[in-house]
């Protein structure tokens, strides 16, 4: 009778010792399962390293999480945007253009926006505005700063016509070549090639800005080879230009102190801007 009772205590002490065991083997697994969603040290991003791209600026930049990152910021050479810039210029379907070359005397006040200043603008200073639609139409018209007189000229496929006082006149086209020779420096599409390679050596890039619209480069340069159009000397010469996204000038100034050949002291401001860019240009022949 006793040896049955210690079998039943045996019986059950060895059940009690298989429930417990099942009941740790079923929680072990929630355990596993907490360890498993923190990331293991090495998952943590690390900075990228540092870009070894010509042409490419490194920045620092704060990511996700405040962490510290490197940005590759890509910095145009000068060389080769200037390379094609005159080219790009010339694959224009349309544009409008206005030029002004002014010298103001030294009481004549700085010029200001790519006008004249508040003085009187001396001889030789002009203004040039103008129109292009491709491939054979033109319209420009001239106006001298100091006098007031307008001039103007038309090309509508072989036809030209020439503007004096308020009436266009018809006239051959070697007469209108002659008559625009004067003032063909400061067609954009006549001297922005020789301006570019003249400034691709000396330009810095100073940053991105939106001019007349349009996403454009800017550059700074101590270029002065634009002065040679001028009968006099010139110092503290700059130059800025802004090139399109796209690879043309839409804008670019020149300025300097100068002496014209009468000795008289002023400020020269020799400035361009390019605007509606292949938008609808109408330019048509005179009725």
């Amino acid at each position: 009778m006793k040896t049955k009772a210690v079998i039943l205590v045996l019986v059950m002490v060895a059940l009690a010792l298989a429930a417990v065991a099942c009941t740790s083997s079923r929680e072990t697994p929630a355990a596993s399962t907490q360890s498993a969603t923190t990331p293991p040290a090495s998952a943590t991003p690390s900075t990228p390293p540092a870009s070894t791209k010509p042409g490419v600026d490194v920045a620092a930049s704060v990511g996700p999480g405040g962490a510290e990152v490197s940005v590759d910021v890509t910095v145009p050479a000068p060389e080769g945007i200037f390379a094609q810039s005159a080219a790009a210029l010339a694959a224009l379907q349309s544009y409008r253009f206005t030029t002004t070359f002014s010298f103001v005397g030294e009481d004549g006040g700085k010029p200001e926006s790519g006008k004249p200043g508040p003085g009187k603008p001396e001889s030789g200073s002009v203004e040039v505005r103008g129109a292009v639609a491709a491939p054979d139409r033109q319209r420009m018209t001239w106006k001298d700063l100091e006098t007031g007189k307008e001039f103007g000229l038309l090309r509508v496929g072989g036809r030209a016509w020439i503007l004096d006082g308020t009436e266009w006149t018809a006239v051959p086209i070697l007469a209108a070549d002659a008559a625009s020779q004067a003032v063909l420096v400061y067609i954009p599409a006549m001297s922005w090639g020789n301006f570019a390679e003249g400034m691709k050596a000396t330009a810095t890039y100073v940053g991105s800005e939106v001019v007349n619209g349009i996403s454009a480069r800017h550059y700074a340069s101590t270029y002065r080879g634009w002065s040679e159009f001028w009968e006099g000397e010139i110092t503290d010469a700059a130059a800025d230009v802004w090139i399109a996204d796209a690879g043309y000038p839409v804008r670019y100034r020149f300025t300097a102190s100068g002496v014209d050949k009468d000795g008289n002291r002023g400020l020269l401001l020799w400035s361009m801007e390019l605007t509606d860019v292949n938008a609808p240009v109408s330019i048509d022949a005179p009725q």
